[in-house]
């Protein structure tokens, strides 16, 4: 899977290489594990990081360079990068048993790709589960270094929290108790929404005005229906990529679609990953909100809220928690019809346009 953690550009002073690891977990969010890592500079700016799994052992020379220029093609889409600094993270050993650092052959691939699409190269450091050390380094010991050089919790990093444990971190829904989910079962059982009315996008946007965690069990079993059924969740998943305009625009383009009117959509396609960068902010609360909605809706009505959390994780740039919450909503519809589209993209390492843009800060 892909994570790409956008960031305002910022500047990077690291003392050495130790100094340099102990950063890198501010800047793709998270303490990565079994993966590797680019982050981009521009200059002496970092542009955030872009984490992969790492490719499973045993593969082909030929097979880690395909590996390799797919993963060095979705970095050259980020824009005014011209160097370019690659961590490895693995649970093995430093070593191998032929003496070479761990994973060198997917490495070495994955430089000999920088440096034939000219990127510099900062470094290319591994982080082991006995010690790190560089693949680059000529005079490098034979022994790892220690890993206590490294230390996200020394590093103040302006604007951020704490690195969470690993990418699987924070992917698991809110807890929801039997009385909460006894009633939002009641009132999906006696209401029912009405998205032809004209005051609907207003009502989606009320979801992204309010503090997830204040929603009751009527307004969750609201959102439970509202991303339940393929037009409203459609509708509500554009505005909270955009705006009350866009929700406006496209439930009016849904409406007439449905009434057989086959006009062509004017605008960016949010679903497809189309359009100016979304507030993060708006995306992380309506992540939320699809979460907390999951957590309390019936087994029967829980893809719904779980495709929208995927989608709204892709959008964010986290594809490990995408795939995840695609997993959970497989279990319940395997033929889901966004569940697949979502797949499909993560499975092409497909990000949204607005990951690569680095024009306004993130």
């Amino acid at each position: 899977m892909t994570t790409t953690h956008p960031i305002a550009p910022h500047i990077v002073r690291a003392a050495g290489a130790a100094d340099f690891l102990s950063m890198v977990p501010h800047l793709v969010g998270c303490h990565p594990r079994d993966s590797v890592v680019l982050v981009p500079f521009g200059g002496s700016r970092s542009q955030g990081g872009m984490r992969i799994d790492l490719p499973p052992e045993g593969l082909s020379p030929d097979e880690c360079s395909e590996l390799a220029a797919a993963v060095l093609g979705s970095f050259a889409r980020l824009p005014l990068a011209d160097r370019v600094a690659v961590v490895v993270y693995t649970d093995d050993a430093f070593r191998g048993p032929e003496g070479r650092i761990a994973r060198a052959g997917f490495v070495d691939a994955l430089l000999r790709c920088i440096d034939a699409a000219e990127y510099g190269l900062v470094d290319a450091l591994c982080v082991a589960s006995d010690g790190w050390g560089s693949y680059i380094e000529p005079d490098a010991p034979y022994a790892a270094r220690p890993l206590d050089d490294i230390a996200a919790e020394r590093v103040a990093w302006p604007g951020s929290g704490e690195p969470l444990a690993d990418q699987h971190a924070g992917a698991e829904l809110p807890p929801s108790d039997l009385v909460e989910r006894e009633r939002v079962g009641r009132w999906l059982r006696e209401n029912r929404l009405a998205p032809t009315s004209p005051v609907f996008p207003e009502m989606i946007e009320s979801f992204v005005l309010d503090d997830p965690e204040l929603l009751d069990a009527d307004g969750l079993a609201q959102l439970i229906q509202l991303l339940d059924l393929p037009l409203s969740r459609d509708i509500a998943l554009t505005q909270w990529a955009g705006d009350l305009a866009e929700g406006r625009a496209i439930w009016a383009w849904q409406l007439a679609w449905s009434r057989g009117e086959r006009r062509p959509h004017e605008g960016a396609l949010r679903l497809a990953g189309e359009g100016r960068r979304p507030d993060p902010a708006r995306l992380r609360t309506a992540l939320a909100l699809a979460k907390r909605a999951a957590s309390a809706a019936p087994r029967a009505r829980r893809a719904g809220p779980l495709v929208a959390a995927a989608w709204l994780s892709w959008a964010l740039g986290n594809s490990t928690h995408a795939a995840h919450y695609v997993g959970l909503a497989r279990e319940v519809d395997p033929d889901h019809g966004l569940a697949g589209i979502v797949a499909t993209m993560i499975a092409n390492h497909h990000l949204p346009a607005w990951v690569y843009d680095r024009s306004s800060a993130a």
